[in-house]
């Protein structure tokens, strides 16, 4: 077996500046893992390559100002976002809240959740890496982002809370999918009681007419009334004035 010949025709299949990732070019060569390495170690000295990081190569641009290095958003799509078709990671916060209308404001770090242990940051790729509160799938990408705008609504800068809830109840009435809708029922189980609450609130308020909906948000209020009262510091007008969350409204004074 020609492991080189194998090497360089994958790499010429990449476009220019797109990151190549070693296990990418290993695929179906594992039993030749040093033959690969050699081969990326000649095809860099050649120039066909340029070695990015550890494990990470990209073909080369060369312009009239100089050579155009790797594309970061394809790098940090495949590192942290989607892997051989494979989702194992989403975006979240301040790039979904400025997509979604709810501030003008953009942050230089994309959020992106996975199922990781603890927060990590890339600060080559102005990557932070949280902690995804539900197993991440292809079918529950929306959901997860949804919940998460409701649990870092008080991190949103530059935007007034209620207005915030009323886009949030607007996109869940226009925006997500019906299937999207019944994920989120899904996951907000594996998200603190205070998002169940405002997340109860948000339903409701959305007015989605459908006996199944109805089902689920039953079952909901069931489970926050027990335990601890709590408070949501936010204007009930938004929410219709409905109390009947055990949402601790009667508590906040400023809205009576």
């Amino acid at each position: 077996m020609n492991v080189t010949r194998i090497v360089t025709t994958r790499i010429k299949k990449y476009n220019v500046t797109e990151p190549i990732l070693v296990e990418e070019v290993l695929k179906d060569l594992a039993d030749y893992k040093n033959a690969v390495y050699a081969a990326l170690n000649r095809l860099t000295a050649e120039g066909l390559i340029v070695n990015y990081a550890k494990g990470i190569y990209y073909r080369p641009k060369n312009s009239r100002f100089g050579q155009i290095g790797i594309d970061k958003r394809k790098l940090i799509e495949k590192k942290y976002i989607k892997r051989d078709n494979t989702t194992i990671g989403y975006i979240t916060g301040p790039q979904v809240w400025n997509e979604w209308g709810m501030t003008t404001q953009m942050s230089n770090r994309i959020w992106i959740a996975q199922n990781i242990r603890q927060k990590r940051v890339d600060a080559n790729l102005n990557v932070v890496l949280i902690k995804a509160k539900g197993e991440i799938k292809n079918s529950n990408i929306k959901a997860l982002q949804f919940l998460d705008v409701i649990e870092q609504i008080e991190k949103i800068q530059d935007a007034n809370k209620e207005d915030v809830i009323k886009k949030i109840i607007a996109i869940y009435r226009e925006k997500l999918e019906v299937y999207d809708r019944i994920a989120t029922f899904e996951e907000v189980k594996k998200y603190t009681k205070k998002v169940q609450v405002l997340f109860g609130l948000v339903v409701e308020s959305a007015d989605i007419k459908d006996e199944y909906f109805y089902a689920l948000l039953k079952y909901l209020k069931e489970d926050v009334q027990n335990g601890k009262k709590i408070i949501v510091d936010v204007n009930p007008i938004v929410f219709n004035n409905n109390r009947t969350w055990g949402n601790g409204y009667a508590l906040a004074q400023k809205y009576c």
